[in-house]
């Protein structure tokens, strides 16, 4: 049997196995790119904080971001479990 043929032959438990290993890397991908995201607001907003004390003031922005950036990595996490 050649490699193409054995390739060829897939049964419906190996496309279900492979849409689960694509669910579960969008998740992660989404999650992951989601907490990258909160470091960088927090370590910037930390850094503002560190050179102008008076940018305290701004405090209720950066939650707000940091809140779009939580809902979209919801929503993403969401999809991958209820996209086919």
């Amino acid at each position: 049997m050649n490699t193409l043929q054995l390739l060829a032959e897939t049964t419906e438990f190996d496309v279900e196995i492979a849409q689960a290993w694509a669910k579960a890397g969008m998740a992660g991908l989404a999650l992951g790119l989601a907490a990258m995201g909160l470091a960088l607001v927090g370590l910037n907003y930390m850094k503002a904080l560190g050179r102008n004390p008076e940018a305290g003031k701004v405090a209720g922005s950066v939650v707000a971001i940091a809140a779009m950036i939580e809902v979209t990595a919801l929503l993403a996490f969401a999809l991958a479990f209820i996209a086919i």
